[in-house]
């Protein structure tokens, strides 16, 4: 009995020390807990959530209605970003003046925007005009140079009508014209001496080639987009938002047709005029924004009086431009758009007949002869990325040589007053 006495008495002995070192963990987790939350920097700390909840704020007002409301509805190419708040005023907006040369861009934008009159707006109501008067203050560029060089969004509101087939241009109620309002606008101060003016055609049908355009050509450059292209007015946004003036293209007749076929609406001398008219207006309707038209192809069509006269007629009713690409000695164009009082510029050379980087240097050295002939030459190539990079290339030795690269708009002349 002493033996089971002695043994027992460890346990008894034990069992104490492990309540006891329970409650001493208890006592040090609940303390460390208090001190915590007293000496805590959080004042709340502890507290529940729901204490320190801050109201829902008020929700931002929305968005006026995009200008672009009247564009056809239910497919990508009548979405064009919308235009973004500009940056708000820092600290450092002096470090950001403009330098001589983007001051005579500011000053062309003044001009543009105050003694022409067809640039005011008090006509339409006092609508806002988001036309290209201004190549200043680029939406959501925090680039100086970039705000500088990029055009106003579009289209205007008051330059554009609803058609039977999609939007269509019109001449502004105060006389405003499609063919000046999104022209890329002239610095003032530009050096006197010949000038050059490019127009890139085919944009539009390959996006890694007209991305391609887009990005790497001087925004002096001019580009034509083909009206079949997808996504159209989302490149035409793009283009402007680079500095890039836009054209559309016309598919006329050539010779050879049909089996030489620029497409389902292409414009034939063996049609009436209101059927010429209507595809017309289809083409017309793909995009908005554009300051003018070029002809793709048409060697037949352009040597029928019959059938170019209506089409340039309706072009001129519209406030449009017209651009002769100059690949047919044929072409009536530049008589009778003198004769329908048409702004129309005239290609002086195809830069780019083959794609050989030979040919395309001779038509170089041919436009530069050309321009300090005659004061202005007018270059025609396509987007073949080769074109690009050599004619990207070429524009940065203009300077040196005399010359100043201008938009074709700048080429565009009206033969009677208007």
């Amino acid at each position: 009995m002493a033996g089971n006495a002695l043994s027992e008495t460890p346990g008894k002995r034990r069992r104490p020390s492990l309540l006891t070192g329970a409650a001493i963990a208890v006592a040090l987790i609940c303390g460390g807990g208090l001190a915590y939350l007293f000496l805590s920097d959080g004042r709340l700390a502890g507290e529940p959530v729901v204490r320190f909840a801050l109201a829902p704020e008020a929700a931002p007002a929305p968005a006026p209605a995009p200008a672009d409301k009247l564009l056809r509805t239910g497919t990508p190419d009548d979405q064009p970003a919308a235009p973004a708040t500009p940056p708000a005023a820092s600290d450092e907006a002096d470090a950001s003046k403009p330098t001589p040369d983007e001051q005579s861009l500011l000053d062309a934008s003044k001009g543009a925007n105050g003694d022409d009159a067809e640039s005011g707006d008090a006509a339409d109501g006092g609508v806002k005009i988001l036309g290209a008067e201004s190549i200043s203050g680029a939406p959501g560029s925090s680039d100086p140079v970039t705000a500088l060089l990029a055009l106003r969004p579009v289209p205007d509101p008051a330059l554009v009508e609803q058609g039977r087939q999609g939007p269509l241009p019109i001449i502004a109620k105060n006389g405003r014209k499609a063919w000046k309002v999104y022209a890329r606008p002239l610095p003032k101060g530009l050096p006197a001496g010949p000038r050059i003016a490019l127009v890139v055609g085919g944009m539009g049908i390959s996006d890694s080639a007209t991305s391609h355009a887009i990005e790497t050509l001087p925004p002096e450059v001019t580009l034509s987009f083909a009206p079949y292209g997808a996504h159209l007015q989302d490149w035409i946004g793009k283009a402007r938002d680079a500095g890039h003036e836009v054209l559309l293209e016309l598919p006329m007749e050539p010779f050879g047709y049909p089996q030489n076929d620029p497409g389902p609406y292409t414009l034939l001398t063996s049609l009436q005029p209101a059927e010429n008219i209507s595809r017309l207006e289809w083409l017309l309707s793909r995009f908005a924004g554009y300051a003018g038209v070029m002809n793709y192809q048409g060697a037949r069509f352009t040597s029928s009086p019959t059938a170019l006269s209506p089409i340039l007629a309706a072009l001129k009713a519209r406030g449009l431009m017209y651009v002769d690409n100059g690949a047919s000695q044929r072409s009536l164009a530049p008589k009778l758009a003198g004769d329908a009082n048409l702004p129309i510029a005239v290609g002086t050379r195809m830069i780019d007949p083959v794609q050989n980087p030979d040919i395309i240097v001779q038509s170089f050295t041919a436009l530069e002869g050309a321009a300090k002939q005659s004061g202005i030459a007018v270059g025609v190539a396509t987007g073949f990325p080769v074109t690009v990079d050599q004619m990207t290339a070429w524009t940065k030795t203009l300077k040196d040589k005399g010359i100043v690269l201008v938009p074709v708009s700048a080429a565009a002349a009206e033969t009677k007053s208007n």
